[in-house]
């Protein structure tokens, strides 16, 4: 790389571009309004230096609309981990502020020019950021949905004996609301215990409405998944939910180029632990506590899933046992199996997407 490299340091008003050279040494920054007054502005100074490739920090968060602004200017932006930009500034010793974390992004990327590209789902397609999308929306439902479930299963424990005797104590939480639903709150014998049934009996509704939601959600991110053309639901284990969380945190799944990358950047490749191999392979391992827990989640499930209805999945697990692995090690080797088979079904679809839109072209 031989030309000027810049770097974004965004935030949720403002964001900074700091500009280095071809030898990592400032050339400059500048802060700009997070609007499309600042990207213009920004734009005009990239190009009065030269510069072609530009490293964003954060392109899914408060960077993204720059970073689609970046892209959309016909510059190579790329996604710059806090991790590498924090190693240039300790490598410097320096302290942290805007102007030294976007030269230190910026810096990040002439060391590692193949950093992957900006995660700002709009730049990669936006039928997969419509999916990010819905399924955010989903998401929040079924989190208020949860906390309102975990207060109405707490009121119903404070409930009078008398209306508590009329329930069952197990099964799922919605299933002894309704049974609520025909009591009469004057009937109780406490105040207490009246005001908290007719509070009880308000969420009923409450509740079918959010299952309605969600249920609509659920349908219209299953017909976006079909536009897409994407093969995750062949997998078994992977349902419409766990393949559009896929979709939606991978992006372009071509960053990746290598099926270890993929596995490192989900948490499924396991760390080396060993010493005293010598030249050889190491011979212990643990587990990677890092990586996309999201991700980590749906393989785990998925390998649960196979585990009990798929038998190559049940012979897989029992041959690693059968190695002399743990129960839990076994099934970290399963997910790094699925991990494979997950980012090469996604290399195929994006090949026939992409051979798709030539043909239309």
């Amino acid at each position: 790389m031989t030309s000027a490299v810049g770097g974004i340091d965004p935030h949720q008003d403002t964001f900074t571009l700091g500009i280095v050279d071809a030898n990592g040494v400032e050339i400059g920054h500048e802060t700009y309004a997070n609007t499309a007054a600042g990207y213009a502005a920004a734009i005009d100074l990239l190009d009065v230096h030269g510069v072609e490739q530009v490293g964003v920090e954060g392109s899914a968060k408060w960077g993204a609309h720059v970073a689609i602004a970046l892209a959309a200017a016909g510059f190579d932006a790329r996604e710059v981990p806090a991790s590498r930009s924090a190693a240039q500034r300790r490598s410097r010793r320096l302290g942290k502020t805007d102007a030294v974390d976007a030269v230190a992004s910026a810096r990040a990327l002439l060391a590692e020019p193949t950093l992957g590209p900006v995660q700002a789902l709009e730049v990669y397609d936006p039928l997969v950021a419509q999916i990010e999308a819905v399924l955010e929306h989903r998401r929040t439902l079924v989190a208020a949905r949860t906390l309102m479930l975990h207060h109405i299963a707490d009121q119903i424990s404070k409930l009078p004996t008398e209306i508590r005797d009329q329930l069952t104590t197990v099964g799922k939480i919605e299933s002894r609301l309704r049974r609520l639903e025909h009591l009469d709150p004057a009937a109780c014998p406490t105040p207490a215990g009246s005001y908290r049934l007719a509070q009880l009996q308000a969420f009923i509704e409450q509740d079918r409405e959010a299952r309605r939601e969600i249920r609509r959600l659920e349908r219209l991110i299953d017909e976006l998944l079909d536009r897409h053309g994407t093969t995750l639901r062949d997998e078994p284990g992977i349902g419409p939910i766990a393949a559009a969380t896929l979709l939606c945190e991978v992006g372009d799944p071509t960053r990746f180029d290598r099926e270890s990358k993929f596995a490192r950047w989900c948490g499924t490749g396991a760390v080396a632990l060993s010493s005293g191999e010598g030249g050889g392979q190491p011979v212990k391992h643990r587990l990677d506590f890092r990586g996309n827990r999201r991700i980590n989640s749906v393989l785990h499930i998925a390998s649960v899933t196979q585990a009990r209805s798929q038998p190559d999945a049940a012979a897989y697990l029992t041959r690693k046992t059968g190695e002399g692995k743990t129960r839990r090690e076994a099934r970290r080797a399963h997910k790094r199996h699925l991990a494979n088979r997950v980012i090469r079904r996604m290399w195929r679809d994006e090949k026939h997407r992409q051979q798709a839109r030539l043909h239309v072209a």
